[in-house]
């Protein structure tokens, strides 16, 4: 029964990954007038993935192809691979493919940080630099398979990132979305603060989010250089843009 749902939903399963299992249950029903159980369903969508993307496990040996590969046919692309010392266990994918570098050049220096979930069996994020295109769209610049988002990871990406940038002799804004899950009121706040057009405005601002704020607010904002999130006092270009939000939503879908 699971090898026939596998090869009845192949398809769907090419076109939707995301496809339950409960639906799956459904469309059985409703397509071939059959009723089949949510194991069933469950692991003939597994069996379907397989064939679709082949064995994730693995994958991760086939990076060391990837990466010769990316190298022969893209020349000057950065693709890296790093293991865990002394067991090989993966710990950092990087790319940055050459044509995104040349075309990145004709792009306004803006580049918008983010991470999203990767929903495969092993988990992990994928960390990203983006930029905007002409059409002020989303343009890929490199990106980053990693266990998690900390800050010895982007540390690692970033200093990559920056070995491709540095040589291009431009002064490039990078963008992120730092979010601690506060409440409405709060939030509201900080964007005054964030946004704020004058000095006085953002002291308002500030001393209004202080007075309401707790002391782990308190605490965050002492952290943070006003420079790296107050406009008023930011001294790079930012271009017109003030948040990072469509595109991460963007990047995010």
């Amino acid at each position: 029964m699971c090898g026939s749902v596998s090869s009845l939903f192949v398809d769907r399963i090419r076109a939707k990954p995301e496809l339950k299992p409960v639906e799956i249950i459904h469309e059985f029903k409703d397509y071939y007038g059959i009723d089949i159980s949510y194991y069933h369903a469950w692991f003939g969508k597994e069996l379907a993935k397989l064939d679709v993307h082949g064995d994730q496990s693995k994958s991760f040996n086939e990076l060391v192809c990837y990466v010769d590969a990316i190298k022969e046919t893209n020349p000057r692309s950065l693709c890296v691979l790093e293991c865990e010392a002394g067991i090989n266990r993966f710990r950092w994918f990087f790319v940055l493919f050459r044509g995104c570098i040349a075309g990145f050049q004709y792009c306004i220096p803006l580049l918008f940080i983010d991470a999203t979930f990767l929903k495969s069996k092993y988990k992990g994020q994928l960390l990203c630099a983006s930029g905007k295109n002409g059409n002020q769209g989303l343009y890929p610049l490199a990106f980053v398979v990693a266990d998690s988002e900390t800050e010895e990871n982007w540390t690692w990406f970033l200093q990559h990132l920056t070995a491709i940038l540095l040589p291009m002799g431009r002064v490039v804004t990078f963008f992120s979305y730092r979010s601690q899950g506060y409440g409405k009121l709060l939030k509201h706040l900080a964007a005054r603060c964030a946004y704020a057009v004058t000095e006085d405005e953002f002291k308002v601002a500030m001393d209004e989010l202080v007075i309401l704020g707790s002391s782990k607010v308190k605490t965050f904002i002492s952290y943070l250089s006003r420079d790296h999130y107050a406009n008023t006092f930011f001294k790079g270009m930012s271009y017109g843009v003030v948040s990072n939000n469509s595109l991460a939503e963007l990047f995010n879908n």
